[in-house]
């Protein structure tokens, strides 16, 4: 049972990390051309419009968890109505718990995300994206592309991911806590050190 929170809280957190943040780990010494950092501004401002940008985020979350729970939420204990009715209310309960964690972490993310399409994109090409950005068309393709995780036809399959995950996450857990565990008994300083730490 924990796994599947674990499981959920993961899948989305992940799934909205890869959106933007690819940028953080790079050098902070690099300082983006003004004009290229405008027009990268402009495209994820038309993705996320700075007065929708937490409920998009919240909403994609909450979609991301549930595929990914009910991808591994399969077998006699989730027919259980009481255990169901545990899970069902921890996944409406995310985008609630998830709100603080984006308010603080999401305006650096996404400052660090237009600052990696100025390295990705030239200037002639940030102009082509952010004008169509501009244009009704480029509007609604930007800001509907976080609605596809929504779609049902998405959802199913990926649910269906999630569900053959499930197995494999199992197993690369339990053999990585293995030889956690087999290297700590063989570096018996180690685990002395880190009891000292109190990690």
């Amino acid at each position: 049972m924990p796994n599947v929170a674990r499981a959920a809280t993961a899948f989305a957190a992940a799934l909205l990390s890869a959106v933007p943040a690819a940028a953080l780990g790079r050098a902070e010494s690099y300082v983006p051309p003004a004009d290229e950092l405008a027009e990268a501004s402009i495209i994820i401002d038309a993705m996320f419009p700075p007065d929708k940008r937490e409920q998009i985020l919240l909403d994609l979350a909450g979609a991301v968890a549930s595929q990914a729970a009910a991808g591994v939420m399969t077998g006699q204990l989730f027919e259980e109505p009481g255990i169901k009715a545990i899970v069902d209310a921890y996944l409406a309960d995310l985008p609630t718990n998830f709100r603080p964690l984006f308010a603080k972490h999401m305006p650096r993310i996404f400052e660090a995300t237009a600052v990696a399409y100025t390295r990705e994109f030239t200037l002639e090409e940030l102009r082509d994206i952010s004008a169509f950005a501009r244009t009704p068309s480029g509007q609604r393709y930007f800001i509907s592309l976080q609605k596809f995780q929504s779609d049902p036809v998405v959802a199913a399959a990926n649910q269906a991911m999630f569900a053959d995950l499930a197995p494999i996450q199992q197993a690369a857990s339990a053999r990585l806590r293995q030889q956690v565990e087999d290297y700590l008994i063989a570096n018996p300083q180690v685990l002395e050190r880190l009891q000292k730490s109190g990690s």
